[in-house]
Order: C-alpha cells, then structure tokens, then sequence
C-alpha cells in the first residue's frame, strides 16, 4: 500500500527528471523509428469542471468491470516540490481478463497497458487525453480484431463520459 501512495512521486521525479535532461552530444542516440514515434492521442474537451470530469471517468471505469489501479495526481506531487502547475491527473486502468491475453501474444504490449487517461485543465478548459488504440497495437502482433470488443470500446466511453 506504500509502494501505491508513494508511485505518484517517484513518476513526477522521473518526469521532471526527464524534462530537466539535455545533452549536447546526441551522437549515441539512436535514429528515430515509426516503432519509436508517440503514439497518437486524442484530445475531447469535457462539459463538465475538472474534479467531476475526474469522477465521471473513474465511475464508467468501475462501472465497466476495469479496475482502476492508480490515479496519478502531477499538481499534487509538484506542489509537494514547491512547485505549480494546472489541476492534471493520469487514471491508469484495465482489465486483467483483457490485458494479459494482448501481453502473452505480444509481451511488448506491456509498455501500453494497463491504458491510461489525462485529465488536465488549462484557461477553465477541461481537455481529456487517452491513446488511440489502433496507434498502441501498431507495430506489434496485435491486430484490431484481438481488441475490437476490449480496449476500442474504451475509446468511446471516455468520449460519451465527458460530453454527454
């Protein structure tokens, strides 16, 4: 139970960490590859205030049968650092049932599971965040048929959750 209340922390260090690293040297980086490019995201503005956006989506999740495994607070653990930023929150969450199918077929898969939605507000705006799913199988052994009925229905029910 530690080790939970305290992942949120050590993901903002290794972000911040990551943020803050610069090299003038790239000469051992790695040439870019399409297996390397960011994954496609899509953005949905919420109808509802950011901590309602949060509830709303943690609900449908549960309510869905998907366990939600962590909820990563950024603000909260920047504010702990003396820092400030605008209200962001990360839900990771799945299924086992559906997950670990995807993971035995294609133990690559397990960089983008379990699936995770962003939650963030900028200006009052409420911008929800999540991976396109056909983006995550891309480059792997999964095809869209072993995620049709699983991981694509969630595409929608975080778009019906936040703007219906």
């Amino acid at each position: 139970m530690k080790l939970l209340k305290t992942l949120p922390l050590i993901f903002a260090a290794a972000v911040l960490a990551a943020c803050t690293h610069t090299s003038a040297d790239n000469s051992h980086a790695a040439p870019a590859t399409k297996e390397s490019a960011m994954q496609e995201t899509h953005t949905v503005t919420s109808r509802y205030g950011f901590n309602e956006t949060v509830r709303r989506l943690e609900t449908a999740i549960t309510d869905k049968g998907m366990e939600i495994f962590t909820v990563i607070d950024h603000q909260a653990a920047a504010r702990k650092h003396n820092l400030t930023m605008q209200p962001a929150k990360v839900i990771i969450f799945g299924n086992p049932k559906a997950g670990t199918p995807l993971m035995v077929k294609d133990p690559q898969s397990a960089f983008n599971l379990p699936l995770r939605v962003l939650v963030t507000e900028t200006d009052g705006n409420v911008q929800v965040v999540f991976y396109n799913v056909r983006s995550l199988i891309e480059n792997s052994r999964i095809g869209f048929a072993d995620v049709e009925n699983t991981l694509a229905k969630t595409e929608g029910l975080i778009r019906q959750t936040v703007t219906e």
